[in-house]
């Protein structure tokens, strides 16, 4: 099994989100799994959940603010790339459109970046901001290029 699944299957396993998720990428260099779970978090948990599964899988994470997250998105568009040839280059601030245009629409949104020795990972769950279920779960495991 690649390492990028092992990942994926802790982060989709840890917001009992596996049963029924799907890859939305799959390559040989990037990961891309969209599920949703039943259970539903407290919206000021987000964040912390978020932050434990990224201990748990052994990453550190990455300030939404830094510059390494430019790259980072760099690398994962190239990934991306590889088998999508009408993608078009994703910006640094794309995460941050994402999360204003599902607030827009009533959602809370928390996500997070961290650094693995060969692989970065991006987490995002968002859920309704009246704690209704489902809890949406992505996730991207991309190939570093070192």
């Amino acid at each position: 099994m690649k390492k990028t699944y092992e990942i994926a299957g802790q982060v989709m396993g840890f917001f009992d989100a596996f049963k029924g998720s799907r890859p939305a990428m799959d390559n040989e260099r990037i990961l891309i799994v969209r599920g949703r779970s039943r259970k539903i978090l407290p919206l000021d948990q987000l964040d912390s959940k978020i932050k434990e599964i990224g201990e748990i899988i052994g990453g550190t994470e990455i300030d939404a603010d830094s510059e390494k997250i430019t790259k980072i998105l760099e690398v994962g568009n190239k990934n991306i790339q590889k088998s999508e040839n009408t993608t078009e280059n994703i910006d640094s601030h794309g995460f941050s459109r994402m999360k204003e245009e599902l607030e827009s629409m009533g959602l809370v949104v928390a996500y997070k970046v961290f650094e693995l020795p060969n692989f970065d990972v991006i987490i995002a769950i968002w859920e309704d901001k009246h704690e209704i279920p489902p809890l949406y779960v992505e996730v991207t495991v991309s190939e570093r290029d070192d």
